[in-house]
């Protein structure tokens, strides 16, 4: 999915900091999620208020592992850009799954925010040829992508 059809097909789409992750059984006890907590800093589209609970489907609950291929992966304390979609049952789930969340991290030689994923519009063959070689895919900067975004909205 292009950062486009990320941005459209996305109920809320947010940038801030994954403050808690937890894992536990859906209702039916068939599927574990992993409940990832983020602070929003800033919401371009949407609002899942003060602290947005994102639902991933896969974790471990006791010694059982559920994976989900696709889904990506939320680490405590990182900076994340987030395109959420919300469901018929209310859970808010990553739009195009590992897609729709991008790590943000400070440039070190510069020291602006940078932004990297593949809903900067990398191909995964791309990406995968870009990890490969040591290479971050699909690198922006924050401000630029949030511009893009907000542009997206308009149409």
């Amino acid at each position: 999915m292009s950062a486009q059809d990320l941005t459209t097909q996305s109920t809320a789409v947010f940038y801030g900091k994954c403050s808690k992750k937890s894992c536990d059984w859906d209702e039916n006890h068939r599927i574990i999620y992993t409940y990832v907590t983020i602070v929003p800093e800033e919401y371009l589209k949407g609002n899942l208020g003060s602290s947005a609970v994102i639902a991933v489907p896969g974790g471990k609950v006791g010694n059982v592992v559920y994976e989900v291929s696709d889904m990506p992966i939320f680490v405590e304390g990182e900076d994340v850009m987030a395109f959420v979609r919300t469901n018929s049952a209310g859970k808010n789930l990553v739009t195009g799954g590992f897609q729709g969340k991008m790590k943000i991290e400070k440039d070190k030689t510069t020291g602006k925010r940078i932004i990297y994923g593949l809903g900067l519009g990398i191909q995964p063959g791309i990406q995968n040829q870009l990890v490969d070689q040591n290479q971050r895919p699909g690198i922006e900067k924050l401000e630029d992508f949030i511009a893009k975004v907000k542009a997206y909205l308009k149409h």
